[in-house]
């Protein structure tokens, strides 16, 4: 019987740095595109052999509407050819609203893309200007109307908080608009200071300012309380979705569901291993034609090491987890094993514990590495 999994499409080719971001992405390397796509779709094909049919597809990077509609096209053909795609397949893009046209829109719809996550981050244009973001709020509004009218109806927005300058009052606003928008889903990230970006250099020079956490965890609340009130459901520390539209490719990291990467930097989990692809152009290429996988990194976890990789991750959703899931799942005795853990941090108002499950208590979502710290024995966790 063929096994269900994810599959996430590496699109590592943007326009322009955003000032916060670490992810693997190239700017003024537009020559290498179309060679890209051709080795992208090369290591799909590696796959021709495989025994899996896909569920969920999420292309990411970078910025996947960067592409020319026709490229794009050309990788969902060739994942068409070599995977069993299920009937009900979430099929997810990731897009900036400058890069987003018509044709593109309708060239994605005619490709079976079902679900669209539009990087906003905030409807200040000045903050969006201290971010490096190259859209404004005018822009944003004027493409998610074209989606609307060409027919996407499962449309998700990536915001950001306690960037510098974006005030309580700011933010405010920002969830103002967001929440008055006909859209699906929302993901709202807290800003964290990621190396060699432009915001930790501009920090360690003083040229601008963090909140502290007091204000950053208001401004969580803010957001939470607000999107509950709009009728967003939160089931994840940052994702809010109306009913029936919550994200299937995620939760498949949350729930350590097997997925396949592709592409450049790409990172892959089946069963009890991980790779990850190279984040070289010429590794990548040269890989590919030696009929070799382009990966770089292999880590077998073992058993207790995914265990607590699921409480971890499981305790991100919402709702936690089910005592009886975990128990079978790696053969063990949740309440028995974890005794100490669980009686220590039910008592400090960490974790809720029910009959048959575990989660984060509000004050447990903001102070989570309490028990983190204590779930792997460490003084630093993060």
């Amino acid at each position: 019987m063929k096994e269900k999994l994810g599959l996430y499409i590496h699109i590592p080719f943007c326009q322009k740095k955003c000032h916060y971001c670490d992810f693997l992405t190239f700017i003024g390397h537009d020559e290498m595109i179309e060679k890209y796509v051709k080795y992208l779709n090369k290591e799909i094909e590696m796959y021709r052999d495989n025994d899996y049919i896909l569920d969920t597809i999420y292309i990411g990077g970078g910025t996947p509407s960067y592409l020319e509609d026709e490229l794009m096209t050309s990788i969902l053909d060739k994942v068409k050819k070599i995977f069993t795609i299920d009937d009900k397949c979430e099929i997810t893009i990731e897009m900036n609203p400058e890069s987003v046209t018509e044709k593109k829109i309708q060239s994605y719809l005619k490709s079976g893309i079902n679900r669209f996550s539009m990087g906003v981050q905030s409807f200040d244009d000045e903050v969006l200007k201290i971010m490096g973001r190259i859209h404004n709020r005018k822009t944003v509004i004027e493409k998610l109307d074209i989606m609307k009218k060409k027919g996407c109806q499962n449309i998700s927005i990536d915001m950001m908080m306690a960037n510098p300058k974006q005030d309580i009052e700011i933010l405010k606003k920002d969830l103002e608009i967001a929440s008055s928008l006909d859209i699906n889903h929302i993901s709202y990230y807290s800003l964290i200071l990621k190396e060699h970006t432009h915001f930790e250099m501009w920090f360690n020079e003083g040229k601008i300012n963090l909140y502290d956490p007091k204000e950053e965890r208001d401004m969580y609340h803010l957001v939470t309380n607000t999107l509950k009130e709009k009728g967003f459901n939160q089931y994840e520390i940052s994702s809010f979705s109306k009913p029936g539209f919550e994200s299937v490719h995620n939760q498949k990291y949350w729930n350590l569901k097997n997925y396949l990467g592709v592409g450049m930097g790409a990172s892959a989990n089946i069963n009890l291993v991980r790779t990850t692809n190279t984040r070289s152009f010429d590794e990548y290429f040269e890989s590919i034609d030696n009929g070799e996988f382009p990966i770089v990194e292999r880590e077998e976890l073992n058993t207790e090491m995914r265990e607590k990789e699921y409480l971890m991750l499981n305790l991100r959703m919402l709702k936690g987890f089910e005592i009886s899931d975990i128990n079978s799942k790696f053969n063990i005795d949740f309440m028995k094993k974890y005794k100490d853990i669980v009686e220590k941090h039910s008592k400090n108002g960490i974790l809720e514990i029910s009959e048959n499950s575990v989660k984060f208590t509000e004050y447990g979502i903001d102070n989570g590495n309490m028990l983190f710290r204590d779930l792997y024995s460490l003084n630093d966790f993060e």
